[in-house]
């Protein structure tokens, strides 16, 4: 039996070389021993850890090891021991699996009663509750989880195959399902479902199914036929997929269409709303008359939204005050319907009244607030809320255990875990608590956590919180030695990444200012940013700084130090702004960024533009929204 002396000159030597606590070291030899699966060791090196935060991974990782052996009983236990923890739930919900792949459905329902969240598990527990007797519930449950445009998990296809089985799926249910799926251009499933309809409900489903495939048979000189109800509304969806390619065939079709197959009113201002959708999309003059006769009759908020936009693309002032009057009134109080009644009115020679929307406007703290403010001259309305008073780091380790694992995490590095502890912690507080924690994450360095606090608060107005002073050096350094204002540094970083900078987005790019890495590598190459070595090196703070402002800087030289441009460019790369630019006919500032093609890029611009302002306030200077020259500037 190995003795409690080697182990302890073992832990002593881990400490000294990581400078680390000896529960640091014995937790981390635990670890290494649990991998290595030598269990004597792991049993001695695991006494003695029970008040170290991060001993729930031992003991989770240890029974998920044994999980086919795994006894109810002893999960319960785990959940008792680390209540509301990212753990606990992880380990349920893979137990869970294991129940319901060993149909024991008693215990499923046991330890978790409720409606899981995943959809495998929520088929789980509709087949439990058909076990236990409650076929009512079972059945209605596996029409709702049938009823969706999209594949399900295998896992409920016992499910959907007993609710076959009783009668309860009909026809109409399989049709149903064809529709959501050929809405959500799932055509392989309709295909699928096709094949599960009865012979006398086969000729719609046929009809389906070959229009999923080619939309354009309805062009054909002769008309197809609709004689059912499911054959005039395959026919109506085919119409309206068809309007987002063929809007002149189908604005001439869809009235014969309407006669011919006997379209209700419902189907046919269906095609009518996508058949208003593209034209506007496509920024075209024709058939504008039928557009601006039918859209209040037929139209909604998103449709009335778009023309009000394509009146902004047209800068036709005179008609922009008529389709904001159709949107919701909570819609035309929002800065940005007020900031553009404003526009128009002034246009159209109504300086008062537009003045009047402009105030309104610039009570609001957003891009539209900001620019009616400047617009009207008025100061921008910050609105800062004072931040909570401190929660201490004890005090919430006391009341949060996951605050240590967070803490425990960040000191052993792996900011990953300690940032996926912090979400789930989030996910189990109230606002206030919320709120609480984000000012003790901001006073102990925890950047990133303080931003993710607000938004799971949704706490807007705390603005200490909310943009914190991060990197301070770095930004400064890169801000001076490239004549950057380093205040629109802070506001791209804070909008790339809330500063986590581990970040990656789903297409690669990576660290504080979100570089990809082919662009990362060639800005190291062509400003010999010396630190830049492996991709690897984007996640490190300060080169990723110095990569990211260099690459700004020219993209700001590109467009003649224009922000506005640049900002795009450094969201969508400087080739579509580029197209932009060119295809956009020389447009004013605003109506040029309100009709940015890319939503995403549209509000990075905006956001970009308010968190500089944010950031002028924060670190001293007289705040600025727009420059003169970029207000100026033809776009």
């Amino acid at each position: 039996m190995r003795s409690w002396l080697g182990i302890g000159l073992v832990l002593l030597s881990l400490a000294a070389q990581g400078q680390t606590s000896p529960l640091r070291a014995q937790y981390q030899a635990a670890d290494q021993a649990l991998k290595k699966n030598d269990q004597l060791k792991y049993s001695q090196l695991r006494a003695g850890l029970d008040s170290y935060p991060l001993t729930i991974y031992l003991d989770y990782q240890e029974l998920n090891d044994n999980l086919s052996r795994l006894t109810t009983a002893q999960v319960t236990q785990f959940i008792n021991r680390y209540p509301n923890s990212l753990l606990a739930d992880r380990l349920e919900g893979r137990y869970l699996h294991r129940l319901a792949k060993e149909q024991r459905w008693q215990e499923f329902l046991r330890l978790y009663p409720e409606l899981p969240n995943s959809v495998e598990l929520q088929c789980a527990h509709y087949r439990a509750q058909w076990a236990v007797g409650d076929k009512k519930v079972a059945m209605g449950g596996a029409e709702k989880m049938w009823l969706h445009g999209g594949s399900r998990p295998n896992s409920c296809d016992p499910l959907f195959s007993t609710w076959a089985s009783i009668g309860g799926r009909s026809d109409e249910h399989i049709w149903e399902r064809m529709l959501l799926a050929y809405e959500n251009g799932q055509d392989s499933l309709v295909t699928y479902l096709n094949r599960q309809l009865s012979s006398s409900a086969q000729p719609a489903g046929d009809l389906l199914a070959r229009l999923s495939k080619q939309p354009q048979l309805l062009l054909g000189a002769n008309p197809i036929k609709a004689h059912t109800r499911r054959e005039q509304a395959a026919v109506a969806v085919a119409l309206e997929r068809l309007a987002n390619t063929e809007p002149d065939a189908v604005m001439r079709l869809y009235p014969q269409y309407a006669r011919s197959a006997d379209l209700r009113p419902e189907q046919v201002t269906k095609i009518e709303q996508q058949l208003a959708r593209r034209l506007m999309f496509n920024r075209t003059r024709d058939h504008r008359s039928w557009l601006d006769k039918r859209l209040p009759e037929m139209g909604d908020q998103d449709l009335f939204e778009l023309r009000a936009r394509l009146a902004i693309w047209e800068q036709d002032w005179s008609s922009l005050p008529g389709w904001i009057a159709l949107l919701p009134n909570s819609e035309q109080q929002d800065s940005r319907w007020l900031y553009w009644k404003g526009r128009a009115l002034k246009a159209s020679h109504k300086s008062s009244e537009g003045e009047q929307a402009w105030q309104q406007a610039a009570k609001q703290r957003n891009y539209y607030g900001f620019l009616a403010a400047q617009q009207s001259k008025h100061a921008f309305a910050l609105h800062k809320e004072a931040a909570p008073n401190t929660l201490t780091l004890a005090q919430a380790r006391s009341r949060w255990p996951a605050v240590g694992r967070v803490q425990e995490w960040l000191a052993l590095g792996n900011k990953t875990a300690a940032r996926s502890e912090w979400y789930h912690l989030l996910s189990k507080v109230d606002p206030n608590d919320a709120i609480a924690l984000g000012s003790m994450a901001l006073n102990q360095g925890w950047h990133d956590k303080s931003i993710l606090a607000t938004i799971q608060a949704k706490a807007w107005d705390h603005l200490d919180l909310r943009f914190p002073i991060v990197y301070r050096d770095a930004f400064q350094q890169q801000a001076r030695r490239l004549a950057i204002d380093e205040a629109i540094l802070f506001a791209i970083a804070r909008q790339e990444s809330a500063f986590y900078e581990q970040a990656r987005s789903p297409v690669g790019a990576g660290g504080l200012m979100q570089l990809m890495p082919a662009t990362a590598k060639a800005t190291a190459r062509k400003y010999s940013i010396n630190g830049y070595q492996r991709e690897s090196d984007v996640y490190r703070p300060d080169i990723n700084v110095q990569l990211g402002s260099h690459y700004f800087k020219e993209m700001l030289g590109r467009y003649n130090n224009n922000r506005i441009a640049a900002i795009a460019a450094y969201n969508a790369g400087p080739s579509r702004i580029d197209r932009w630019l060119r295809d956009s006919a020389s447009r004013p500032l605003d109506v040029w960024v309100e009709n940015i093609p890319y939503r995403e890029t549209r509000g990075y611009v905006q956001n970009v533009l308010v968190y500089s302002v944010i950031y002028q306030d924060k670190l001293g200077q007289s705040p600025h929204f727009i420059k003169p020259a970029e207000l100026n500037y033809v776009y």
